[in-house]
């Protein structure tokens, strides 16, 4: 799913417009024991409680992709009878009224969910009537062109709140609380089925982690039977590594730059288009040819590729390896950045033998925040 697609789902999750129509909770204690159960028509329950799920649920389709949103892809034995993307088909036309299927599915979650604290386990199935729209973007009001029917599962922290003097609004005082529990906002969640090019894709699913650090693999893993895409900062160090082997010698400044740059604009015109700019296995190798890369070092390329991503021949997100708008430079005794709008100012030079960056100083320069003077201006 792409970003623009994400927002349009993101949309039904509003109170006074929501596309939810039943909701199913399993409250988990540290032991993980189903401690209560929840069964729901959504829209029967009062408006601050509406208000409160939609806003979990709109979390659960926040962020970065690539960093806290993951596309899944499921392979083809999880779609066959038996597999875990078969069970979630029958969850989803069974519209969460049978308890069985439910139940069975909260046991799922318990047994991979890797979690020492209470947690609780929210599932909604909701509707969205998609509105079609012309071919110019522009929507066509309530004509609708297809439907689609998800699961949103949340699982949800439940954490003791502070200790201390609290406002009580119905007793008019401030009263001793010291053993309220309170829902978190979700670590980990998924939507299924996808919502891919605005239409149903059964075939995927999109995962959301609320730390980068700790992505709960065993939801997608285990839970899903679909693999979870490489993290950001893997990508990074990835690409990283394959720059300074294949470039060798040739990691210069000015290569680096260049590639910076190059990566900048492919982010730019991914924007453009309102979808994921990708650098697969041939845009790699031509960025890095662009760049300063010799023919020879190019034939090690394919070799290098293979052995640091393992096989993995899936795309590496722009957006994700590229530091930023800035250029980064960074040293045991030195740190610079410089908006990617002045790198053309910052030049390598060789002076008595030795490399240098030059930096224009400028009218508007500040040391210790005192205004610097040119040598070279005679005001």
């Amino acid at each position: 799913m792409e970003k623009k697609e994400i927002n349009e789902i993101r949309k039904c999750f509003q109170r006074n417009d929501c596309r939810i129509d039943r909701l199913r909770g399993c409250y988990v204690n540290e032991e993980k024991e189903k401690i209560s159960s929840i069964r729901e028509l959504f829209l029967a329950l009062e408006d601050e409680e509406m208000s409160r799920y939609c806003e979990l649920f709109r979390k659960a389709l926040s962020g970065k992709i690539g960093r806290n949103l993951f596309n899944l892809s499921f392979p083809l034995a999880e779609e066959a009878e038996g597999g875990r993307q078969h069970f979630l088909l029958r969850l989803l036309d069974s519209e969460l009224k049978d308890e069985e299927l439910v139940q069975e599915f909260f046991d799922r979650v318990i047994e991979s969910y890797q979690e020492a604290g209470k947690y609780l386990i929210i599932l909604v199935r909701g509707v969205y009537d998609i509105p079609g729209r012309t071919s110019d973007g522009l929507g066509l009001g309530d004509a609708s062109e297809e439907v689609y029917s998800f699961l949103l599962c949340c699982i949800c922290p439940v954490a003791l709140l502070r200790e201390g003097l609290c406002y009580d609004k119905a007793a008019g005082s401030f009263l001793s609380r010291s053993d309220d529990w309170a829902v978190q906002k979700p670590d980990s969640a998924f939507l299924f089925p996808a919502f891919r090019e605005r239409s149903t894709d059964l075939h995927e699913a999109l995962y959301y982690a609320k730390k980068p650090a700790e992505r709960h693999e065993e939801i997608p893993g285990e839970l899903l039977g679909a693999p979870l895409p490489r993290a950001e900062k893997e990508e990074q160090l990835l690409f990283r590594d394959l720059v300074e082997d294949v470039l060798g010698r040739k990691c210069d400044f000015d290569s680096v730059k260049g590639i910076s740059e190059s990566l900048s604009q492919l982010v730019e015109e991914g924007k453009e288009k309102e979808e994921s700019a990708l650098l697969d296995r041939e845009g790699m190798k031509k960025l890095l040819r662009e760049n300063g890369a010799e023919e020879e070092r190019l034939l090690r390329f394919e070799k290098s590729y293979e052995e640091k991503t393992g096989g993995d021949d899936s795309p590496l997100l722009a957006e994700n390896i590229l530091p930023g708008k800035e250029l980064r430079l960074k040293s045991k005794l030195l740190k610079l950045n410089i908006s990617s709008e002045l790198s053309e100012l910052l030049e390598s030079r060789i002076i008595d033998g030795r490399e240098y960056l030059l930096l224009p100083i400028s009218d508007d320069l500040e040391l210790n925040g005192i205004r610097l003077r040119q040598k070279l201006s005679e005001d």
